[in-house]
């Protein structure tokens, strides 16, 4: 048990935790993406009634080529969302691989020491 202790220091701790906090960072920003992609819907639903005088159904029935425009929107920023998703979730699993791969470096390194 103390072995185990012992290889874990400060150092892998610290790149833990950073690889914790990015990995529930990642979550937390595709959520807040897709409810901002979902917004756009909204926006335009605000702009519908203040310049035409009417909902989104009646802009779409109206002018057809909004739905086209109106997807495209929630697609570009959900596709933001995605790309800082991945960024923060690379950033994480990349820490955690380092840690990992430190510790198993130090175990076979101290399991040679034991052997000999």
């Amino acid at each position: 048990m103390k072995k185990q202790d012992s290889l874990f220091d400060w150092k892998h701790a610290r790149l833990w935790r950073f690889s914790s906090l990015a990995d529930f960072a990642s979550s937390v920003v595709i959520v807040i993406y897709l409810l901002l992609a979902i917004g756009e819907v909204y926006q335009y639903n605000s702009t519908a009634h203040t310049q035409y005088q009417t909902n989104l159904i009646g802009l779409f029935s109206q002018y057809p080529v909004y739905i086209f425009d109106v997807s495209l929107q929630m697609a570009r920023v959900f596709l933001q969302g995605v790309v800082y998703y991945l960024v923060l979730k690379g950033v994480a699993l990349g820490l955690s691989m380092i840690v990992e791969t430190d510790l198993n470096y130090r175990d076979r390194e101290m399991a040679e020491a034991e052997d000999e």
